[in-house]
Formats: C-alpha cells, sequence, structure tokens
C-alpha cells in the first residue's frame, strides 16, 4: 500500500506539473471570455490583390481552396468555403491565433482579394480555448497545427481526469483527511447538480 501510494503521489506530482501551463491557459481564457475587453482591438485590416491559378477539382472543396490558400501565402485553418454561383465568387475565411484573413476570389476573373487583420494575444488564447470547436465539423482540422492543437487538447483533458482520480486515491489513503473530503466532495457535487438542473430547467 505505501508503495502504491507512493507510486500515486508522483504520478499526481508530475502529471500536475506538465499540465498546469495547459490548464493556466485554459484558466486565463476562461476568464477572458467571460469578461471581454470591450479596448481590445486589433490591428486595422490589411487588403491587397493578387492573381491565382484555378485548380480543377470541386470548387467548393477543402483541397480546391488550399491549392488558392498556397498560391497566395496564406496559411491557417479554414472555416469554410463558400462558393456562390451566382455571381462567380469564392469565400475561404481562414483564422490563426490572433490572426483572421479573408479571401475573396472571383473565379470568372482568376483575382483574389485578401484581407487580413491581426488580432492581439487574447483573441489567439480565446480562439485556442474554443477550437477545433464543435461547428463546422467536416471543415475542422484542416490545417495540421490546428490537428496538432485537438490532439493536445484531448491529452490535458486526460491528465486532468488522471489527476482527479489520483487526487481522489491519495485523499482516500489519508483517514485524518476523510471527513473534510467528504464535506468538499459533496459540496462541489451539490452544486454541480443544482446549478446544471437550475439552467436545463430554466
Amino acid at each position: 500500500m505505501k508503495v502504491l501510494s507512493s507510486r500515486l503521489r508522483d504520478l499526481h506530482l508530475y502529471a500536475g506539473l506538465f499540465l498546469c501551463p495547459f490548464v493556466l491557459l485554459f484558466a486565463i481564457s476562461t476568464f477572458q471570455l467571460n469578461h471581454p475587453s470591450r479596448s481590445a482591438v486589433g490591428q486595422p485590416a490589411a487588403k491587397r490583390s493578387a492573381t491565382v491559378r484555378l485548380p480543377s477539382g470541386d470548387v467548393g472543396s477543402i483541397p480546391y481552396a488550399r491549392d488558392i490558400l498556397s498560391q497566395l501565402g496564406v496559411t491557417g485553418e479554414i472555416d469554410y468555403v463558400r462558393h456562390h454561383a451566382k455571381t462567380e465568387k469564392l469565400f475561404v475565411p481562414v483564422t490563426k491565433p490572433g490572426e483572421s484573413t479573408r479571401v475573396e476570389v472571383d473565379l470568372k476573373l482568376g483575382t483574389a482579394t485578401i484581407e487580413y487583420e491581426e488580432r492581439g494575444l487574447a483573441e489567439a488564447l480565446n480562439y485556442l480555448h474554443k477550437m477545433p470547436g464543435p461547428h463546422n465539423v467536416r471543415f475542422r482540422g484542416n490545417w495540421t497545427y490546428m490537428s496538432w492543437w485537438a490532439v493536445t487538447a484531448d491529452v490535458v483533458v486526460y491528465g486532468i481526469l488522471v489527476l482527479t482520480l489520483s487526487g481522489l486515491c491519495l485523499w482516500w489513503n489519508l483517514k485524518a483527511e476523510r471527513a473534510v473530503g467528504w464535506v468538499l466532495v459533496g459540496g462541489g457535487a451539490a452544486t454541480v447538480v443544482l446549478l446544471v438542473g437550475a439552467i436545463a430547467t430554466a
């Protein structure tokens, strides 16, 4: 039992040390999402135009859009690809942490307008907090770095579960702390149940 407790303490300690920067990042971005600053304004958008070679294939697909973006030197996560058949325009918004780029392609003329906006560190943290996210699932993770971030976010969640379980085991082995622990665990569980129940039935 002592050997098991010792290993649990080591696991709890080292996993916590590894995860603390990620937890801090999510904590800061959660605070910013709950209390957005009205004074946080990004840099003015910069525009430029360029000619593009229209690739073959499905106009509304990720590979088609990625080919055009490669020609324009634009990188990042494609939010969606919208083909407006009547005007023969293609709209491709691209996002990176702290950066936003809107690309509009005139399919008749073979020209593109690129509008770039820098949003700053706070928006970068907020973006990472919300991504990859549940919206437009079929598009998510189309940028290599964002797919890596999705895996990292999953690892952090699993790590927090490990910390929770190891923390509960360590608490249970400390007989002197069991009474206080039951009060805290019970209080936390009751708060979650009451809050979720109130929101669900509101």
